[in-house]
């Protein structure tokens, strides 16, 4: 039995593109005698279509699309996919089975107690089809006698990418690759939006990988179940902190091609100003756009540094990028001779801290707007969660590339992008953090140690430990009290920044459920 897998990103708004992905890959199959081919979850409607199932002109359009694809199938070649809505056009979520020009099964999305219903035989097999969730582990798990009826189990998957939950994934994998005699995962793969599907689609025979397709990109893969020879590389997520960084690092590079793809632009924009985060995003931002789309302004002031230029412009031609510089003073003396008014009488402060970061901001918004670019935001989740950004300013752009990573995340790829040899300059990872906006600034003059910010943070959102939890864990109760106030008092301002790039579970994201303590 030869089985194929294939896998994308599948829009909700592109159903055309969607069938025409799906049918490319079974003439595939059909053309390698392949005897099945299966595609992710919702692969013909789309990745979350969300409302859009609620208006009859989707649901008719799927409902067109999906028995085009049927009447394409052949006697010989099944086609495994689903769909939301049943053949009648209700919305009724199933995993459609088809051949020879009919849809041979239609399996309803059932729990844990129904699982003999979604046994299906086909090529002399019994073949479980389900989707793939925590419920649907815990039950084939739970029904040890139905397992040894069961030859081979098909899981379909569209799951984002959780660095945090990513090990979990692979481990509920593994344990029902040891339940059954095959198993076969499809599971979409690339960015939607601010999301970054898996990918990893594999078959698994007597437990062990004997195809694993790559993490994020578009493949489709065969195996032949009975002569049992691997065929590719198994990609298991590594155990290595190095490795999990180097996942962590194309599941970026991935988000931001597909971001700009689908947004129908080329070109990006980020400030390079010689700190470790716009020193990340650059080289992220070259693999994901190739350097001749990618543009860097170094906006230095009056308080900039020396070595934080040499080291911008260091980057920039390691790179091979193209780079300005535009220096703001002679904007900011005319900004600040206009305020003069307001501003008299009053000593130097946060408003002519900001007024830098909003001069800069618009330098970058209008040269995206003359480039047809997008503007990269590089603040990262450490100073997001504190508020440590100006509105308009640092925190303009399209879209927030490290936005979902804490600073010591933020190190760790730029060690990694550095490992076979120095792109980030050496002295962007080591020198102390500054926004440099006054003399001799420093991001610890007002912050608590990003190490500690940033273990505070995970303990209340991964943890859900409040206030007193965490003093009692140990934590300084200062530290405690300053960093949850700074936390809540600036989800006004995460609610305005870009949009970031979704790498885990607690995604400071304007949907994400925080709890509130008094």
């Amino acid at each position: 039995m030869i089985i194929s897998v294939l896998q994308d990103a599948f829009r909700p708004g592109a159903l055309e593109e969607n069938f025409k992905k799906i049918k490319a890959a079974y003439d595939k199959a059909v053309e390698k005698k392949a005897d099945m081919l299966v595609v992710p979850s919702e692969a013909l409607c789309g990745f979350e279509p969300r409302g859009l199932v609620d208006y009859s002109g989707y649901s008719d359009k799927v409902a067109q699309m999906q028995k085009k694809l049927v009447r394409k199938t052949v006697p010989d070649t099944a086609l495994v996919f689903d769909t939301p809505y049943a053949i009648d056009g209700s919305f009724s979520p199933a995993i459609i089975v088809a051949y020879d020009g009919c849809v041979q099964n239609s399996i309803p999305h059932l729990p844990a107690e129904d699982f003999p219903d979604c046994v299906v035989e086909y090529a002399g097999r019994n073949i479980l089809f389900s989707f793939f969730s925590g419920d649907s582990a815990v039950g084939v798990l739970s029904l040890p006698e139905l397992m040894e009826t069961v030859d081979l189990a098909v899981f379909l998957d569209a799951r984002c990418f959780l660095a945090d939950v990513e090990e979990k994934r692979c481990e509920m994998l593994d344990t029902l690759a040891h339940t059954v005699p095959a198993l076969v995962y499809a599971g979409q793969a690339g960015g939607q939006e601010t999301e970054i599907l898996v990918g990893a689609s594999a078959i698994y025979i007597q437990g062990n990988a004997g195809l694993q397709l790559p993490y994020f990109k578009p493949a489709q893969g065969f195996l032949d179940m009975d002569s049992r020879q691997k065929q590719g590389m198994p990609l298991m997520y590594p155990e290595s902190e190095e490795g999990r960084t180097g996942v962590l690092h194309d599941a970026l590079v991935c988000g931001i091609a597909d971001y700009f793809k689908q947004s129908g632009v080329k070109k990006a924009v980020l400030g390079l100003s010689g700190g470790i985060d716009s020193s990340v995003v650059l080289p992220l931002a070259v693999e994901a756009l190739g350097r001749a789309n990618v543009l860097g302004l170094l906006m230095p002031s009056r308080f900039s540094s020396r070595h934080s230029v040499e080291d911008a412009v260091a980057l920039a031609e390691n790179l091979q990028v193209y780079y300005e510089t535009i220096p703001i003073e002679p904007l900011y003396e005319t900004f600040l001779r206009q305020l003069e008014p307001v501003f008299k009488n009053s000593g130097f402060g946060l408003a002519e801290e900001n007024l830098q970061a909003r001069i800069r901001g618009n330098l970058l918004m209008a040269t995206a707007n003359k480039t047809g670019g997008i503007v990269l935001n590089t603040t990262n989740k450490s100073e997001a969660v504190c508020g440590y950004g100006t509105l308009y300013g640092d925190l303009c752009g399209g879209i927030a590339v490290l936005g979902d990573l804490y600073k010591s995340q933020v190190y760790a790829l730029a060690r990694y992008i550095n490992r076979k040899k120095e792109i980030i300059p050496g002295n962007c990872i080591t020198k102390a953090p500054s926004a440099e906006l006054r003399p001799g600034q420093k991001d610890s003059d007002s912050l608590p140690d990003y190490d500690l910010i940033e273990k505070i943070i995970r303990a209340h959102l991964e943890q859900k430990r409040d206030e007193k939890e965490l003093i009692r864990a140990g934590f300084d109760k200062n530290a405690v009290k300053q960093v949850l106030s700074l936390f809540y008092k600036n989800e006004y301002k995460r609610r305005q920044a870009p949009p970031a790039l979704r790498v885990s579970s607690t995604a400071l994201c304007s949907d994400f459920d925080f709890p509130l303590f008094s």
